[in-house]
């Protein structure tokens, strides 16, 4: 995809050292499962497949889905699945998110992951336009606790933003018995 098809649809692709930063700052447990949604060319998937039990990464464009079954084919920890991530069947078990998603959906995928009483997210970092996640923070969605996380300069991404982003972090409320 060309660099300006990657702004009309707000692709824009973490570099490495900022990928690991923002999957350090997810904390993740050794056993969990994580969705990296909009897997694109594994910026993020790389440094998942270090620190989670089991990741899936979605990506639509078949393009970057030979190369991620390329690098990831072998293992255990990663499986690539080429989908529509807005589309796609949600895990029914226990799940975590940790994705740059295009910005041009991004409000559709927190929509996606959040919606329905028989959602089984427990964590999302979902990196979006600034904008956006202190959006999200005022006002989260139902049965979620949302905050701003880390910065996330123009400059950490191929092709730039127009603006800075942030790491909208989304957690679960736990329901009182």
């Amino acid at each position: 995809m060309s660099g300006n098809g990657q702004r009309r649809w707000g692709s824009h692709r973490l570099k490495g050292s900022w990928a690991e930063r923002i999957v350090r700052g997810a904390g993740l447990g050794g056993g969990e499962l994580v969705l990296d949604l909009g897997a694109g060319t594994g910026a993020l998937t790389r440094p998942l497949a270090r620190h989670a039990g089991r990741v899936i990464a979605v990506e639509l464009h078949s393009g970057r889905v030979s190369g991620l079954t390329a690098a990831f084919g072998s293992s255990d920890a990663v499986t690539v699945v080429q989908a529509d991530l807005l589309e796609m069947p949600l895990p029914r078990r226990p799940y975590r998110v940790v994705a740059n998603p295009p910005y041009a959906i991004g409000a559709a995928v927190v929509r996606r992951i959040t919606g329905g009483t028989r959602s089984a997210l427990t964590r999302a970092d979902l990196v979006l336009p600034r904008w956006m996640a202190r959006r999200y923070a005022a006002s989260p969605p139902c049965g979620f606790t949302a905050e701003v996380g880390a910065h996330v300069p123009a400059a950490a991404f191929v092709p730039p933003p127009r603006s800075d982003s942030a790491v909208l972090v989304l957690r679960r409320v736990r329901k009182r018995r």
